[in-house]
């Protein structure tokens, strides 16, 4: 067996057993994905997977017993490639950070430009994703860190540090009957079509939550992957939509307005997302402190040395 096996067998499970999703997130074909399967089942002479009509649709006893060994083995990999990144080059160093296009644009780019000026040698690359792609990505050790909302299932070898709480804007075009509405609640924003994250999403999931507890029904016409695309399709006319207020900025999202809404929804939280029991680097350490001063080194490392 070999590393890439390993790395094929925790994809397609993180995938629930799709193959063709788990080969995307590898950079892979889907036939050399189910060959690598094969090969792996091949070679410990054991079925690792259950299947139906030739597709996997579960683990079996074997394969439950070994995913977990797998993941330990892909995440070691990771730290030795983290040692090999800073001894490569002398004065050069690697972050790699998961995380998402929201994130990326209006959290993790400000902290990037203040760091790289500290360390011009710093070298970042950024791999994007759902928050539970992102998870996935830190747990396996193919990112440092990840930079995200909370994901929907927290792997258990993933620890989640919130560091941002962001109140709720609703966006709409300017002139915008809600812009200037007494009576404004839940009731009077469905009134008015939707463009919300999808339900599958933890953004999405929280804003339909909040109509659905109230019994109200909504009329979503599209649903969006992230804040940027919402604003686009409400300022075409589409709609109305709820955002972080983070992803606002007056100055550049020319044509929106925004009202509050803290009130009616609950604050979108952003959390740092570290492997369990992981050892970070210095230089980490002061990315992230880049990110929220509050996360010094100490407060990290507890989070991290936690019991599940």
């Amino acid at each position: 067996m070999n590393l890439r096996q390993l790395q094929c067998l925790c994809a397609v499970v993180d995938a629930n057993f799709n193959i063709s999703r788990a080969a995307d997130f590898l950079h892979a074909t889907q036939p050399a994905v189910s060959k690598q399967l094969q090969q792996f089942e091949k070679d410990l002479g054991e079925a690792l997977l259950l299947r139906q009509g030739g597709r996997p649709v579960a683990l079996t006893e074997v394969g439950e017993r070994v995913l977990g060994w797998a993941r330990r083995a892909v995440r070691c990999s990771g730290h030795i490639k983290e040692l090999g990144h800073v001894g490569a080059s002398k004065g050069r160093r690697t972050i790699e950070v998961a995380t998402s296009h929201a994130h990326a644009n209006y959290v993790l780019l400000p902290a990037i430009m203040a760091f790289r000026r500290r360390c011009p040698l710093l070298s970042i690359k950024v791999r994007m994703g759902n928050p539970d792609e992102v998870a996935g990505l830190v747990r396996d050790g193919m990112a440092s860190l990840g930079v995200t909302h909370r994901p929907n299932d927290l792997p258990r070898d993933t620890v989640a540090v919130p560091f941002l709480s962001s109140s709720q804007l609703l966006v709409m075009p300017t002139g915008h009957p809600l812009q200037n509405e007494r009576n404004f609640g839940l009731e009077a924003i469905a009134r008015y079509p939707l463009v919300i994250q999808s339900p599958s999403r933890p953004q999405g999931a929280q804003v339909a939550r909040s109509f659905q507890k109230a019994g109200i029904e909504v009329k979503v016409t599209v649903e969006a992957l992230d804040a940027d695309v919402i604003k686009t399709y409400v300022g075409a006319g589409l709609g109305v939509g709820v955002i972080p207020a983070f992803t606002y900025s007056p100055g550049k999202d020319i044509g929106l307005a925004v009202r509050d809404v803290a009130y009616l929804f609950d604050p979108a939280v952003s959390v740092i997302l570290l492997r369990r029991h992981g050892n970070l680097k210095k230089y980490l350490f002061d990315f992230i402190a880049e990110l929220s001063p509050a996360l010094d080194q100490s407060v990290l490392e507890a989070h991290m040395g936690a019991s599940v």
